[in-house]
């Protein structure tokens, strides 16, 4: 960049490299690890920011891996609250 300090240069490189803080709250993931409802967490793979990314997940329920969920709350940075999901204009199994 002409014209420009080397301090401002970097500063425009970590802005860019920046990724904003979107909340996961109303994003839909899959269980990976069981969740124990009022036992213990497990966690869940949820799609956001343009990919998925792995969350500490606690339930009110217990909840198997591979439930589809909806994120219904944030318990910090990095763990979530989960609830059964099941999308409503998901096309529906045909019964053969």
């Amino acid at each position: 960049m002409r014209g420009t300090s080397l301090s401002s240069e970097v500063t425009h490189v970590l802005r860019s490299l920046v990724v904003a803080n979107v909340s996961a709250i109303g994003c839909i993931g899959k269980i990976i690890v069981a969740t124990r409802g009022d036992k213990g967490p497990g966690e869940v793979l949820v799609k956001i920011r343009g990919g998925s990314e792995a969350f500490i997940a606690w339930s009110r329920e217990p909840l198997p891996k591979g439930t589809s969920v909806l994120v219904i709350d944030e318990r910090g940075s990095r763990a979530v609250e989960v609830s059964a999901w099941t999308d409503p204009l998901a096309p529906e199994e045909i019964n053969a």
